[in-house]
């Protein structure tokens, strides 16, 4: 297993969910937003979100008055620039106070080393796709926002919004609050209504028909060989132990 694929590489990533609120540099907060995640057996997926992204630092200073209005526009112009650079990103719109109306879509297949999918960034996820050496895939939403929630409920922020997974796979773990039969024959449709910063992330976990890498049928040296899918599945409480331990230095 390469390092991207193990432990260390994980925490890597859990210390940026955290450390990107604690140090108050550039994160975005979900909010009053519908995504949806939708991934086949085979390794196809399609991702699309469509609501408010916050910029909490921006909003944070705005809101204790530390950015006058000519900075605060010079920022938000910036920040949608930044977002404009991902073409997935079909529609970037200022709402104010670092509050930004957006339209995100993705579609793809996990082949060769393509085999991870972030959203909004691989360096502060709000929610990452990826797929293991076994066949395992794994949808995890960040939850760092339950660290740092009454900080951020303190300026005013709040994340609302519905989270779905579709998919024909089939699924060994999940926290879903609701499951139902899809439209679409096969396939069956996982939701989370999100109403605030405590409410656990999202986490769901299944198994692919293929190689993830290749494309062709798993072979028996594939399956079982990665256990790193459950401890990926929470980026909450990796980036928790990670600060914790990061404190403690």
């Amino acid at each position: 297993m390469d390092e991207r694929s193990g432990w260390a590489w994980r925490v890597r990533i859990a210390v940026a969910v955290g450390m990107c609120l604690f140090l108050v540099s550039a994160c975005f907060v979900p909010d009053h937003y519908e995504a949806e995640i939708r991934f086949t057996k085979i390794g196809a997926y399609g991702i699309t979100y469509n609501g408010i992204l916050v910029h909490a630092p921006l909003f944070s200073e705005i809101a204790k008055g530390n950015v006058n209005e000519e900075e605060a526009q010079t920022r938000i112009k910036g920040y949608v620039a930044q977002l404009k650079q991902d073409d997935s990103f079909k529609e970037v719109n200022s709402l104010g106070r670092g509050r930004f109306q957006v339209k995100y879509e993705r579609e793809g297949r996990f082949i060769g080393e393509h085999q991870m999918v972030t959203f909004v960034s691989r360096q502060a996820p709000i929610f990452r796709l990826r797929t293991f050496e076994d066949g395992r895939i794994s949808v995890a939403g960040s939850g760092a926002g339950r660290q740092y929630a009454d900080k951020l409920e303190a300026v005013g922020l709040n994340s609302q919004g519905l989270f779905r997974v579709v998919t024909d796979a089939e699924v060994i773990e999940h926290n879903a609050q609701f499951v139902r039969a899809s439209t679409t024959p096969g396939f069956t449709v996982y939701d989370w209504r999100i109403r605030g910063f405590r409410d656990p992330p999202p986490r769901l976990i299944a198994k692919l028909t293929v190689d993830p890498k290749t494309g062709g049928p798993l072979t028996s040296k594939n399956v079982g060989t990665d256990s790193g899918a459950k401890d990926d599945s929470d980026l909450d409480a990796l980036a928790a132990e990670a600060l914790k331990k990061q404190q403690q230095k």
